[in-house]
């Protein structure tokens, strides 16, 4: 054995100590129980508002939900893709950092029971209030009176019902499920016994994965989020959805890592090449967002078809009009620069700072496109705050709880020693 190797055995050795790569018992209790708790009050007093008003009011609050639940569905499904990309790539660099995005995809679980809540929530609604097309719907393509006599509906309704539409939602979820657990299963098996095949399974598994993510991302995001105003239409809408995703879970994987390391773990694990990468990656997609949201407003500004630009006209107007010239100035132009200059992308306090500030901006950038939909109850309705809130609360919470429950890093992956050494030098 060469002496280069006896080094990487002992930095592997030395940085793989249970007091660099593991949490204490009981470490994060009192946070995460906290913040689920909160989550689910918040939640709770959203709901309860849509019952206690009008069917306006109610709507409102289902649409607040749904922005919440959105958002969280966002974290888990591209913290998937990230996982599936590092493995089919052989990102050596990403094997100590990647168990934080293999936490976060294991949530996936919990947006799927969020998102059946939001139907049933919708079905307590309309019960509630009296039938017609002003009945509480997120989907007004389900209401009957809305749809009646609507030609576009009608060449639409072959694909915009709700069986077909309950379909999709569950293969959706079965094919996330189904990836983010083989994922994790194969990642924390060679944490017991250091099997190297099943990094390689692992890589055969996201082979077949990251088209199936593809198809069934942009679709859900044509389902979920364009359907909202069934008569609009925008091709680019997926990959959006997509873009967005991917800056969250960047963000909160980031933020996770460098919790961490400001509490001591991951020493020489997660170190500032690792975190000048994760920063790149930032960048990289802030500026794919704008790309893809000019060139949407751009194709649907140059057509002007009625239907398509009617997404931007009730947005340019009062009162989302602050948000929409809000939104590309703080979502592009101030991470833009704050993660341009070198010594700034390895900063942890800056980062740290840019991550929370774009979980935020995310947040407003998925209410912008979803809350307008219920027209006549302008931004700030006091179900909104609760309603957005909750659903991220409790996933912050569980998640929280579930990197405190196993190691910081996959233990035994035989590329560690390459990510231990891991340099930049752009």
């Amino acid at each position: 054995m060469t002496t280069v190797d006896h080094h990487h055995q002992a930095d592997v050795g030395r940085y793989m100590a249970s007091d660099n790569v593991e949490l204490p018992a009981g470490a994060g209790s009192v946070l995460w129980k906290g913040l689920a708790f909160v989550g689910l009050v918040l939640s709770a007093l959203a709901i309860l508002g849509g019952f206690s008003g009008d069917a306006l009011t109610a709507k409102t609050a289902l649409f607040a939900l749904h922005t919440g639940v959105i958002m969280t569905l966002g974290f888990p499904l591209a913290a998937l893709v990230f996982v599936m990309i590092l493995h089919q790539t052989g990102a050596g660099w990403s094997a100590t950092i990647r168990r934080q995005f293999e936490n976060m995809m294991w949530m996936i679980w919990l947006p799927g029971l969020m998102f059946a809540g939001i139907l049933i929530l919708q079905a307590l609604y309309v019960g509630a209030n009296e039938p017609g097309a002003s009945a509480p719907y997120l989907w007004d393509w389900m209401n009957s009176a809305k749809t009646e006599g609507d030609a576009l509906y009608e060449h639409k309704k072959a694909f915009l019902n709700f069986p077909f539409f309950l379909i999709r939602a569950i293969v959706y979820f079965l094919i996330w499920c189904g990836f983010a657990f083989a994922l994790w299963n194969l990642s924390t098996r060679q944490d017991s016994d250091g099997d190297k095949w099943h990094t390689a399974t692992a890589r055969k598994v996201s082979a077949v994965g990251i088209p199936l993510f593809a198809f069934s991302a942009a679709f859900a995001g044509f389902d979920w989020v364009m359907t909202l105003d069934y008569h609009w239409f925008s091709t680019m809408l997926g990959v959006h959805f997509f873009a967005r995703s991917m800056i969250a879970a960047l963000s909160l994987g980031t933020l996770t890592l460098i919790v961490l390391r400001s509490f001591g773990r991951l020493h020489g694990a997660f170190t500032r090449e690792h975190l000048h990468d994760l920063s790149k990656l930032m960048f990289a997609f802030v500026v794919f967002w704008a790309y893809i949201s000019f060139s949407q407003y751009f194709l649907i500004w140059y057509a002007n078809i009625p239907e398509e630009t009617m997404f931007f006209q009730i947005r340019k107007e009062y009162p989302w009009t602050w948000m929409s010239w809000a939104i590309p100035i703080g979502h592009f132009i101030v991470p833009f620069i704050l993660l341009m200059p070198r010594p700034w992308r390895r900063s942890r306090g800056l980062i740290a700072a840019v991550c929370v500030y774009m979980i935020v901006v995310q947040t407003l950038d998925t209410y912008w496109m979803i809350r307008p939909e219920v027209l006549g109850a302008g931004p700030g309705q006091w179900v909104d705050f609760p309603g957005v809130l909750g659903p991220m609360l409790i996933f912050f919470g569980l998640f929280i709880r579930r990197v405190s429950s196993g190691p910081l890093v996959p233990l035994k992956d035989p590329r560690l020693h390459e990510s231990l050494d891991h340099k930049n030098h752009i």
